[in-house]
């Protein structure tokens, strides 16, 4: 999420090391899908444990045939959004139709997927091909907002298939699940600098580990294509972490706040 502006990775030699752009020679822009492939995983950016095994390396493949075929960074990150609105609205539309092998959880799984992965790629294509901006950055984080939204009401439209679930607990669940695109927000808008939750090691990395959104789409995917009926255990458990992160977060930022002051 946010890739617009994330500063690009380890640079290798090579082809990998160019900046393609529009102006550059044939030769870079017909470069195959190979070769591109390493131009984007120059350009690759940060991200949790999942995110970095699995769903950028992927995000890179699609970021190469982004370049080779000229399209823009935000086509990438609009494509994203329609993807993953479109699983949404169809587990939305046939919440009351639950059971195990559940096509729109199977849609769900693939859609929320891909979405992700051209999440991880836009920045890609935006860095490597020196298209990006903050109006991109911008929209990158807006849609961000909006899929995890859409995936919000579609997880509720299937927990309230349940009627003996609280309001509150639907509710906390609406409240708490961006608050990681929040925080994050909060961390990249002065640069990460000093912010408790920008930090790794110890029981930090441990929670991370839980808190990686490709990672999170793939269990809740998975999960409605299996046992829709039981959704409610990793929804709850998300939410749990969420609440405990936040709580965290405030406890730490308020006491550097009064010790720095």
């Amino acid at each position: 999420m946010g890739r617009h502006v994330v500063t690009s990775g380890r640079h290798v030699p090579g082809a990998a090391s160019r900046v393609l752009d529009s102006s550059a020679p044939i030769e870079a822009r017909c470069a195959s899908l190979t070769e591109l492939y390493r131009v984007a995983r120059a350009h690759r950016g940060g991200g949790l444990l999942c995110t970095r095994r699995v769903h950028d390396p992927l995000g890179s493949w699609a970021a190469a045939v982004a370049i080779r075929f000229h399209i823009h960074p935000t086509i990438v990150t609009l494509t994203g959004l329609v993807l993953a609105l479109g699983a949404s609205t169809l587990v939305i539309a046939q919440a009351d139709h639950l059971r195990a092998g559940w096509l729109p959880g199977l849609l769900a799984l693939v859609l929320w997927q891909l979405s992700y992965i051209l999440d991880c790629a836009d920045g890609q294509v935006a860095r490597a091909t020196g298209k990006k901006s903050d109006f991109g950055a911008r929209v990158d984080l807006l849609v961000d907002f909006l899929v995890q939204g859409g995936v919000i009401c579609a997880l509720i439209a299937v927990l309230a298939q349940r009627a003996d679930l609280p309001a509150s607990l639907l509710a906390a669940c609406a409240i708490l699940w961006p608050v990681n695109l929040h925080i994050w927000a909060l961390a990249r808008s002065d640069g990460n600098i000093g912010h408790s939750f920008s930090r790794r090691g110890g029981i930090v990395t441990v929670i991370k580990l839980v808190r990686d959104t490709g990672f999170i789409l793939l269990v809740v995917g998975m999960w409605l294509l299996v046992a829709p009926q039981s959704i409610v255990v990793p929804v709850v458990a998300i939410t749990a972490v969420n609440a405990s992160y936040l709580l965290a977060s405030i406890g730490r930022e308020a006491y550097m706040s009064m010790r720095r002051t």
